[in-house]
């Protein structure tokens, strides 16, 4: 089955579209990096950007991965206090950027109708500044963060979260994912997923998602040659 048809198969008939946020959406990784970067050094421990992509954006190791693979006597939970304030600063200061065409994928989504909600490895409260400051915080009807459950992905509760929020079957939506620990969740909870591979995630296994693409510009691309969010008549 060629991109479009796969494309369309996925997308065509749902009633929703559930988007996880750091490194779909928004370019925030470098900047959860960044905030880790700042608080491992300052104990004497440099993260190595390579490993940082790989074992806390796409597998979803955390901390706790770091330090264990380390030998570092550090308590994960105190690491994880220093950092969250000075990620939330990023967030409400406007510096976090939205990918250019994930704007237009939310506008093209938004006027076929589809129904939209996060779910996220982040605080709630830092994506919803982050769609405040872009003037999007409306257009989503559901925000689930890691703060609205007991367990994070690769656990399925974020999307089942997100689904219950919205009232919707998980057949009846799909999840847009750029890590192998979001695609396993979204299997879990039953949704198909649609894969978007960025810089920071090239080359790496994704966990067998339902479509991969090579970008957001590749998938807003199918969005209009499906019919989807285009000009109409």
């Amino acid at each position: 089955m060629d991109k479009l048809c796969a494309f369309r198969e996925i997308a065509g008939d749902a009633k929703a579209v559930i988007f996880d946020f750091d490194n779909v959406l928004v370019d925030s990784e470098p900047f959860h990096y960044r905030a880790y970067a700042r608080v491992f050094g300052a104990k004497g421990h440099t993260l190595d950007p390579d490993e940082y992509w790989l074992e806390w954006t796409s597998k979803g190791a955390g901390a706790e991965g770091e330090i264990s693979r380390h030998a570092l006597p550090f308590d994960p939970a105190a690491i994880r206090a220093e950092k969250d304030p000075i990620y939330s600063s990023f967030c409400v200061s406007g510096t976090i950027p939205f990918f250019p065409e994930a704007l237009r994928i939310i506008e093209g989504f938004r006027a076929d109708g589809r129904v939209m909600a996060i779910a996220s490895g982040s605080y709630a409260w830092d994506v919803r500044a982050l769609l405040h400051g872009a003037g999007l915080e409306g257009l989503f009807r559901a925000v689930v963060g890691k703060d609205g459950v007991k367990k994070t992905k690769p656990d399925p509760e974020t999307y089942l979260r997100a689904l219950e929020a919205l009232g919707i079957d998980a057949a009846e939506s799909f999840a847009v994912e750029d890590a192998e620990k979001g695609v396993v969740a979204a299997h879990e909870a039953g949704m198909k997923v649609i894969t978007i591979e960025t810089d920071v995630t090239k080359g790496f296994d994704l966990g067998g998602s339902d479509l991969h693409l090579s970008g957001l510009g590749e998938f807003y691309g199918l969005m209009l040659e499906a019919g989807m969010g285009g000009p109409k008549g």
